[in-house]
């Protein structure tokens, strides 16, 4: 899903045909927040096309090299971008760097259902901090101590969205 909104956003910007996404990708470093190769990229293409999220815009040749295939998004892949960030924010996963490539590309519109899955979250989260166990042994309680410790991190860090997003 990660690759499918990072194209899905690029084209939203403008037309691009492969290269030049995983260019932009590598430009603006986005392959240490997420990974990126071209088996991904052409892969999560073929399927954005399938689906009709995307179109072939124009073929292009270049000097000598093979013809290349320049993309735009559908009206049907601006709604699917929309869906798929706001899926992002509500399925939560464990890893909170799945939420990077929504947040590179949130817009105004997905601002409000986006600002309600995380604050539902925070509130989970916190929910979860608060039980404590007294554990016999020293590991557990460790391990413990990392758990709440990760779920504050992740609360602060998702407040500080929260804030950037509602001051859109």
């Amino acid at each position: 899903m990660s690759m499918q909104i990072v194209i899905l956003g690029l084209l939203k910007e403008k037309e691009y045909h492969p290269y030049e996404m995983k260019k932009v990708i590598l430009e603006h470093k986005w392959d240490q927040l997420f990974p990126v190769t071209d088996g991904n990229l052409y892969h999560a293409i073929r399927k954005l096309e399938k689906h009709k999220w995307i179109q072939a815009e124009k073929r292009e040749q270049v000097n000598n090299r093979p013809n290349r295939t320049v993309y735009q998004i559908t009206e049907e892949g601006k709604n699917q971008l929309s869906e798929e960030i706001i899926e992002v924010f509500k399925k939560r996963m464990p890893e909170p760097r799945s939420l990077y490539p929504a947040l590179l590309f949130i817009e105004s519109p997905e601002v409000p259902a986006a600002a309600e899955h995380i604050k539902s979250w925070i509130s989970d989260l916190k929910t979860e901090s608060e039980v404590k166990h007294d554990y016999q042994d020293v590991i557990p309680n460790l391990i413990q101590e990392h758990y709440k410790g990760l779920n504050e991190f992740y609360m602060n860090w998702l407040s500080k969205i929260l804030d950037a997003l509602e001051s859109v």
